[in-house]
């Protein structure tokens, strides 16, 4: 959370870029606060920065590193590792850092005395767990928040997944024989999120990351060894219709950079073919459907509001497979539906969108901010993933929309320590808490939330259907599902 957007900070009201004539200048409105006040400013930032200025910027501070004998490792280290791929044009490799960021990372791991860094310290929790809160399901089970080079119960590769909403596996009997029992066990009805999603796909990305930090190749041999099963066994992936879609890209999104962090070892090359083809056959052309036939169906049908968590978690996907597999067609597709994305999903509080239904907006509101905290988490966190992956390659995402993914950040920021911290969220909004900070439903209704709408209604638990005329427009934003996502894909 940055103190310089509370009243009074050092740049509420403008930031001292160095310009120059590579630098163009544009107004961005971003929220400044005074305790739980805020206030829209008008602040001066770059308008784009073009994929010359990213790569001239990257290239001078690695030049730099030459004028101080002790820092030369890292540059000589950066130039081993790093390659750029003649076709696409990709840098390598690229998960959410780059060779220049991993070189360093080394470097501060192996001088971890002589160079004042917090990278030694957060490796140690990569590796242990220690502090991070786990994500506890019903029963008490919940995924490793540790990094094992040893004993790591999966892979939980399946033949088939059939992903429903919810999560639920719509087959008990696609889920993988080695999925974790005893007590606790697993929650046995959602096993293809689980194992796809919650335990391979993130423990593949923080298999890859432990190497980098460790230079132990158990850590990447882990790694691979879950990319090269689901590579092997998973031959039909879904519900289309269903959650097929997200859960394809949220496993696509970790295993794809994971395999790119490793992609200079042996054993990832000659499994990097396989892989493509795999996603390629099996896993692409159900995120490709969603993100293209379903969603211009509904926006064809007049829905509203449709851009949400899925898109750019799909957007992720694309853009870091597109990486992966230095397929430009399919980067420039994932950058498309990013851009796309963001601009739709955080258009609130600014233009014709700064009072809807004569409730104020904040910048830095998504379209899921008013459904629950939790679901814009999803979708904050794939967009600053993509837009990391991107700006690796020369891609600037974080100008869409105003510069909108900063204020997205800061606003859902201060929601969540106000809520860690029992404290008033900010101005406009009220604590759902567990529905009683609404007012009361008539009876034999309840109220459930219209993300099209953006307002909540009045559902009849008789008839099953929405009352007419039952929309709730009291002006209060209500705040609910707030709470942090310390596993699974949201490493970012």
């Amino acid at each position: 959370m940055r103190a310089d957007l509370n009243a009074g900070g050092p740049r509420n009201t403008s930031m001292n870029f160095r310009w120059g004539w590579c630098l163009l200048r544009r107004l961005v409105i971003v929220p400044t606060f005074d305790g739980t006040s805020w206030t829209s400013v008008r602040q001066t930032v770059p308008a784009t920065l073009n994929r010359n200025v990213i790569t001239n910027v990257r290239d001078a501070a690695i030049s730099i590193l030459a004028q101080r004998p002790k820092l030369n490792a890292i540059r000589n280290d950066y130039a081993m590792i790093s390659s750029t791929n003649s076709g696409s044009g990709f840098l390598h490799p690229v998960g959410l850092v780059g060779p220049a960021e991993l070189a360093a990372l080394r470097y501060r791991m192996a001088n971890r005395v002589d160079f004042n860094s917090p990278q030694p310290g957060a490796s140690d929790v990569l590796l242990s767990g220690q502090g991070v809160p786990p994500k506890t399901y019903p029963g008490g089970w919940a995924p490793p928040i540790n990094t094992p080079v040893d004993g790591y119960p999966g892979p939980l590769a399946m033949t088939k997944v059939e992903v429903k909403y919810g999560g639920n596996e719509a087959n008990a009997a696609n889920c993988p024989a080695n999925y974790p029992a005893g007590t606790p066990a697993a929650p046995q009805g959602i096993c293809g999120h689980v194992s796809f999603v919650e335990m391979d796909g993130q423990m593949s990305m923080k298999q890859a990351m432990a190497y980098w930090a460790t230079s132990d190749e158990r850590y990447a041999n882990n790694a691979l060894g879950i990319i090269e099963a689901w590579t092997n066994t998973n031959q039909q992936f879904g519900l289309q219709k269903e959650n097929g879609p997200l859960e394809a890209g949220w496993g696509v999104a970790c295993m794809a950079k994971a395999l790119e962090m490793l992609r200079n070892l042996p054993r990832a090359q000659a499994l990097l073919p396989r892989y493509v083809n795999y996603v390629n056959t099996v896993l692409m052309p159900v995120m490709e459907t969603y993100a293209t036939t379903i969603t211009q169906g509904a926006i064809t049908n007049g829905a509203q509001n449709v851009y949400g968590n899925w898109h750019t978690t799909i957007a992720d996907a694309m853009i870091s497979f597109g990486v992966l597999a230095d397929n430009k067609d399919r980067y420039k597709a994932g950058l498309e539906l990013a851009r796309t994305a963001i601009k739709d999903y955080l258009k609130w509080g600014r233009g014709s969108m700064a009072t809807v239904d004569g409730v104020q907006r904040i910048p830095g509101e998504c379209t899921e901010t008013l459904r629950d905290i939790y679901h814009s988490e999803f979708g904050l966190g794939s967009a600053l993933q993509a837009a990391e992956v991107a700006f690796q390659q020369g891609d600037d995402l974080y100008m869409v929309g105003g510069h909108a993914l900063a204020a997205a950040m800061e606003l859902h920021a201060r929601i969540i320590l106000a809520d860690k911290n029992k404290e008033e969220p900010p101005q406009g909004f009220k604590w759902y808490d567990n529905g009683k900070g609404l007012p009361p439903a008539p009876s034999g209704t309840e109220y459930r939330f219209d993300i099209a709408k953006q307002l909540w209604f009045q559902f009849n638990k008789t008839t099953l259907q929405a009352v007419p005329g039952g929309e709730l427009r009291d002006g209060v934003k209500y705040l609910l599902g707030v709470k942090f996502l310390p596993t699974g894909v949201r490493l970012a």
